[in-house]
Order: C-alpha cells, then sequence, then structure tokens
C-alpha cells in the first residue's frame, strides 16, 4: 500500500511537472508550495545566494536535494497518518545504478568541482543548438577540475527526452563523447526540421521515426549509435534505446524543479554558480564562474 502510494503520488508530481516546462514556462517563488514541518529535510539550500546558489541539485554533494513541490502541512499529516512519507526523486530513482547521472548528468568536468554551469536544453527550440554551440565554446577555456557542465533537458516534442537520455548513457559509458553527440543531435533535429519544411511536411517529432526526412533516413539517436567508441553492438541497441526514454524521463522531472527554483521562464537557458545568464555566450559562461 505504501509503495503503490509513493509511486503514484511520484508519478503525479511528474505529469504535472511535464506540464509547467512544456508551456516554456516556470513557477514564480510564490508557487513553490507551503513549507511544511520537514521542509528543512527535503530542501538543501545553500546560504550563498538566494535561490541556493551552485550546486544545489548536485547529489554527488547532496543526500536529499531541493523540492520545489512541498505538500501543505494537511496533506503531509495524513500521509503519515496512512504510513508513508513524502517521497523525493532521489529516494525514487536510487534503485537504479546510474541514478546520479540521470538527476545531474555531468558531460564535462569533475562533478565534485566547485563551480557550475547547468544547461537547461529545449530539443524543440531551434535556438537550443545555438546555446549549446556557446557552451561547448566556453569549455575550451575551462578547468574540468575547477567547472563542471550538466544538462538537462524538456521538449514540446516528446523525441528530445529520447534524445536527452542518450545523452546521460554516453556520459558515462562512453566518458568525453557526449558534447559531441549533443551537438550533433541538436544540428540534426533542426535540419531535419528544414529538410520537412522544404519537402512541406513538417510534424511534432513525437517519436524517432517523426525526426526523418527521407524514408531511408535512421532515427537521430540509432544513427548516432554507430559513431561512438566504441560503436552499440546492435544486439544491444534497443535496451539501450528503452534505457534512454527512462533516463530523459528522470531528469525531465529535474529540468521542471530547476525551472522553478532558479525561475528560469523559458528553455534553452543556462544557470552558471545560480545565476541565470540574461545573454549566453561564450565570454559570459566563462566570466560566471570566474
Amino acid at each position: 500500500m505504501r509503495g503503490l502510494l509513493v509511486s503514484t503520488m511520484f508519478l503525479g508530481l511528474l505529469l504535472s511537472g511535464c506540464g509547467a516546462a512544456e508551456t516554456g514556462g516556470a513557477a514564480g517563488p510564490a508557487d513553490r508550495g507551503a513549507p511544511t514541518a520537514d521542509a528543512g529535510a527535503d530542501a538543501v539550500l545553500s546560504p550563498a545566494t538566494p535561490g541556493g546558489g551552485a550546486n544545489a541539485f548536485n547529489p554527488y554533494l547532496h543526500e536529499r536535494l531541493p523540492n520545489t513541490r512541498l505538500m501543505s502541512a494537511e496533506a503531509a499529516q495524513m500521509l503519515g497518518k496512512l504510513g508513508a512519507h513524502t517521497q523525493s526523486i532521489e529516494g525514487e530513482a536510487a534503485y537504479r545504478a546510474h541514478w546520479r547521472q540521470e538527476l545531474y548528468p555531468v558531460v564535462f568536468g569533475d562533478p565534485r568541482a566547485p563551480h557550475e554551469i547547468l544547461v537547461l536544453l529545449d530539443f524543440s527550440a531551434p535556438q537550443s543548438e545555438k546555446v549549446w554551440q556557446a557552451v561547448v565554446e566556453a569549455g575550451r577555456s575551462l578547468s574540468p577540475q575547477q567547472c563542471k557542465i550538466v544538462v538537462f533537458g524538456n521538449s514540446r516534442e516528446n523525441y528530445g527526452t529520447d534524445l536527452l537520455g542518450l545523452a546521460i548513457w554516453i556520459s558515462y559509458s562512453r566518458p568525453g563523447q557526449a558534447m559531441p553527440y549533443l551537438s550533433y543531435a541538436l544540428e540534426r533535429w533542426n535540419a531535419v526540421k528544414a529538410e520537412q519544411k522544404h519537402s512541406g511536411g513538417v510534424k511534432p517529432f513525437t517519436n524517432e521515426y517523426d525526426a526523418t526526412a527521407k524514408a531511408t533516413d535512421f532515427p537521430i539517436h540509432y544513427g548516432y549509435l554507430t559513431r561512438l567508441r566504441p560503436p552499440v553492438p546492435a544486439k544491444d541497441e534497443l535496451a539501450v534505446a528503452k534505457y534512454c526514454y527512462d533516463a530523459g524521463n528522470v531528469n525531465m522531472y529535474q529540468t521542471v524543479q530547476l525551472c522553478r527554483y532558479y525561475g528560469v521562464k523559458s528553455l534553452p537557458a543556462v544557470v552558471a554558480d545560480g545565476k541565470v545568464l540574461g545573454q549566453v555566450s561564450a565570454r559570459a559562461i566563462v566570466n560566471a564562474v570566474k
């Protein structure tokens, strides 16, 4: 009973979170929920800056992460009477071997590095490619011992979740190859959209085969599996694809949490050491983490 209740509640939060980010909006501080008696246990906040500063969502440094959807005191009391407690995303994901990477996918640098660049992408937003290019350029000037780049994603078109999930898988299965993959995936997304527009058949990328321009095209993520070193064996492709969907959805929930926590109103966005950048450029990113 308790496990079912907690799982059901988590699913409800996940679905409500998807809706918030898909509209491109994020709730402000007034919408973060009424604090409860155990709110302090759910919210690990850095006192350095408003909103928590850097590393507030880093599971390599904190056992409990911020929760922007706190329950009311009445709801918490009712849950306690039922023998359950408020769930946390890290608790729900911890049974998975790579849960930390799903909650906090580090694609560059040491997960415990003091400085932090959070990149929040929406694959369906064409400007995500340009924002990512600025991040890649900034990375060439950053020390991996001093600064990390962490990627989060939500998308108004569902296939973006799978693509972000593959970035997570690559981040630990093929270290050092996640950033080139994201460059490819974002470029290819926009290229396919342009090709479809040219032929008069643009459609939402709901699944992998929507994101093709010709019948002979490989879907974006399947096409990249053979580019990895080592490439993914054909017999493992289905298992990797399934993992991408699951990991992408966990990460999507975290993206919604980050948007609410830092007051991000639309994606793509970059948060450097806890501050949302108004204008994203390589220079702005590097200067923000000096």
